[in-house]
């Protein structure tokens, strides 16, 4: 295991007449990373804010939360008591109890976003989505995590139309999620091999991955698992590995108080230089730079914290 960084950033929006009648909109969104158990952070308003002894109950919103790394336990009204694991969605609706948690001892990771608006009531409506199974088995993939990534970018630098390009997120990622939801496939099909490629990419980030190693416990040699992930994920495996490694490196940018040789170090690049021209490329900026205009851009970001 990697070292546990404990991280949590969380953003709260106020919501205006004019995004009601948009339809979508969203209310919050935040991102938990390698917590420990803990109490949640008190800065959560009510009625967000919830210790599992009691449970919550969100009057007029949804939520959906993505599990990318660990297990826990979920619990509602409508379900009971259910395991919950990396690549594994709880979706939240209004009035309906609930709570959750890590299992004991263990550490886990997952984005979540609040939102509300009469599109999501339309899918409750005509059965796409219900609270009798709001756990979507999703598995862990690129086209789940980057909604999560884009409305956290949103938050930290707000630009123009920002609540509407964060609508667009939750379509994008309701539209993922319910596609892929419960999808299984035989363990060793292309497109699983391919799932569990992209988990462990996702788990190991702050790992040394040898790809040779990854690919023959699939039973594959190099060039075959590397021509199917990039059948099924878009590119290759290094180059998607460096992207979660850059995606990392963004939010210990401006979540943590860690220096870039520090983060250059925890990511695996060869060094401090290596890290910061692959960053430069990727983002357009140097790190240093870009930790510089998230900060500016959000000077009331929420505190770190180490909750659940």
């Amino acid at each position: 295991m990697g070292r546990a960084i404990r991280e949590e950033y969380f953003r709260y929006f106020p919501i205006s007449e004019r995004e009601r009648r948009w339809g979508l909109y969203v209310t919050a969104v935040g991102r938990l990373v390698q917590a420990m158990p803990g109490r949640p952070h008190q800065d959560h308003p009510s009625p967000y804010y919830f210790l599992w002894e009691k449970g919550r109950v969100l009057p007029n919103e949804y939520g959906i939360h993505y599990v990318t790394q660990g297990t826990g336990e979920f619990e509602s009204e409508r379900t009971g008591l259910q395991s919950v694991a990396a690549g594994h969605i709880m979706v939240l609706f209004p009035g309906v109890w609930h709570r959750y948690r890590p299992v004991e001892n263990l550490a886990w990771t997952y984005y979540w976003v609040h939102f509300g608006g009469r599109y999501m009531d339309s899918l409750v409506s005509e059965k796409f989505i219900s609270p009798d199974t709001p756990i979507l088995k999703t598995g862990v993939n690129e086209g789940l995590l980057h909604p999560y990534l884009s409305m956290i970018d949103c938050a930290h630098t707000e630009p123009p139309g920002y609540a509407q390009l964060m609508s667009g997120c939750i379509l994008q990622l309701l539209g993922t999620a319910l596609t892929t939801a419960n999808g299984q496939t035989d363990a060793g099909s292309s497109n699983e091999i391919a799932r569990q490629a992209v988990l462990a990419m996702e788990q190991g980030v702050e790992e040394q991955i040898d790809m040779k190693r990854l690919a023959a416990s699939f039973h594959l040699s190099y060039d075959r698992f590397r021509h199917i992930f990039r059948q099924h994920v878009g590119q290759p495996p290094h180059r998607y590995l460096r992207q979660l490694r850059i995606n990392r490196a963004k939010e210990l940018l401006s979540g943590t108080e860690l220096s870039v040789k520090e983060i250059a170090a925890l990511l695996r690049f060869e060094d401090n230089y290596h890290f910061s021209r692959i960053f430069k490329e990727k983002i357009g900026m140097s790190p240093s730079r870009w930790r510089g205009n998230s900060r500016r851009g959000r000077p009331d970001r929420p505190p770190i914290s180490d909750q659940y």
